[in-house]
């Protein structure tokens, strides 16, 4: 059964299924009930995905990565409000809850898949659900305006390498034009991991498509003078003891493997 008008919107399923698969071994990098109770309750043909063992693994690395970064900016700011961009079925304020629930939560997405999220998860104390594409500038007004002199973080996992470089230029320009005092963490593809993308072990089965990858961080700096990159952190770093032969050996390549990229 497939329920999505949006051929991106679709892929959440792909991080949803590994979380939830994930959740169930004795040493699993996250733990997420919600996740595994949502699988269950969708049908769908999720077995496409079941021989996907990088993603499968890459994926509780990175939702675990952004997990721990909420909690750490949350620590070390006095005035932190959390925008979870295209959040799709993840149940990040659900997981980190330890010190942030008193925290402004935003969980954005489309209208179409905030409405399935509503059937599947309840906001949270702190949450708000904002129905609109990433790509709007309304939310962000509204963020400012609630939020004048808050220490916003923005996180975008698996997000970002589906949308050309023109619309993501506009984007950060559209951040840039609005908060002063914000980071925006998101993954992103190497280049020759977009262009190599019908050898995804996930992505391979699904009608979306990479559109834009990267593998100097620093290159985003140009776009725009108000942007400054903090860092770019490989997910080769962290499990490694999970990670395939192949998954390590990827990991030395920036042009082919996924990378963390704060700004």
């Amino acid at each position: 059964m497939n329920q999505f008008k949006d051929k991106v919107s679709e892929t959440l399923l792909i991080p949803l299924y590994m979380r939830a698969k994930e959740s169930s071994r004795a040493d699993a990098i996250i733990h997420d009930p919600i996740a595994q109770r949502i699988v269950e309750s969708i049908e769908y043909d999720y077995s496409k995905f079941d021989t996907a063992k990088m993603s499968e693994i890459g994926c509780a690395i990175r939702c675990r990565f952004f997990d721990d970064m909420v909690t750490e900016f949350v620590r070390n700011h006095k005035n932190p409000v959390i925008v979870n961009l295209g959040c799709g079925l993840d149940a990040r304020c659900q997981r980190t809850v330890e010190g942030i629930s008193d925290v402004a939560f935003y969980s954005l997405d489309l209208p179409d898949t905030i409405d399935m999220r509503r059937s599947f998860i309840s906001e949270a104390s702190n949450e708000s659900y904002i129905s609109k594409s990433m790509f709007d500038t309304v939310w962000m007004d509204r963020i400012k305006s609630e939020h004048p002199f808050g220490d916003i973080l923005l996180i975008a996992e698996g997000v970002i390498m589906y949308f050309d470089e023109a619309t993501l230029r506009q984007f950060f320009n559209d951040l840039c034009d609005r908060f002063s005092n914000a980071e925006i963490w998101f993954d992103t593809m190497g280049t020759l991991g977009v262009k190599n993308q019908n050898r995804h072990d996930a992505i391979k089965n699904m009608e979306a498509t990479f559109k834009w990858g990267i593998n100097d961080g620093k290159i985003l700096e140009s776009w725009n003078q108000h942007l400054s990159l903090i860092g770019q952190i490989s997910p080769g770093r962290f499990f490694r003891s999970r990670q395939t032969i192949l998954m390590r050996a990827l990991s030395l390549f920036p042009g082919i493997f996924s990378d963390f990229i704060p700004i």
